[in-house]
């Protein structure tokens, strides 16, 4: 006797029901609980917070706001030039000018006071000195630096009622920037 062949060519397809299983259709229902479940939760939430809302105005009714009016000021034309002197100022390169001013620095000369005209590029120095050869020195030391130009001693003055007689000088220089 033979016996019958079952033969079957085309599978089913995976997502059929002919494939699902008791374990799969448990899932399934499962999911769907939790679904709907979530699904009345957002709806209760949705309500609460639309109670909230109408509570809230009528609590303390929206206030309608006016826009914002933009104002737009001008400078004038002082006050522009002045802001950019400001800008000037801050922006000139006052490291390499004091760093070469440090450098120069000798044992017998003592700067007073060190005076920078940005509009003319000049440069004033006050000091002291031990004696005139030192303040001439001195001069010499500043012609050498870089970005200085024409230093010239622009008046002096020995004080004779100190015993030891220094040299008060005043250098004119002109500063590249």
């Amino acid at each position: 006797m033979s016996q019958l062949l079952d033969i079957d060519f085309a599978a089913p397809n995976p997502l059929s029901y002919q494939r699902l299983t008791m374990g799969g259709l448990v899932l399934i229902v499962v999911a769907l609980l939790i679904s709907a479940y979530a699904w009345a939760e957002y709806q209760k939430t949705e309500q609460m917070l639309v109670e909230a809302e109408t509570k809230l105005n009528t609590l303390a009714p929206a206030q309608k706001i006016a826009p914002l009016q933009t104002v737009v000021e001008t400078a004038s034309e002082a006050e522009i030039q002045y802001a950019r002197e400001i800008v000037t100022q801050l922006s000139t390169p006052w490291n390499p000018l004091l760093s070469a001013l440090e450098s120069s620095s000798m044992q017998n000369v003592a700067l007073l006071s060190v005076e920078p005209n940005r509009k003319k590029q000049q440069l004033v120095i006050t000091g002291q000195a031990k004696n005139m050869e030192s303040a001439l020195s001195y001069i010499k030391r500043l012609e050498a630096i870089e970005g200085l130009s024409q230093v010239y001693l622009l008046k002096h003055q020995i004080d004779q009622t100190d015993p030891n007689q220094p040299v008060g000088f005043t250098i004119l220089a002109h500063w590249t920037i």
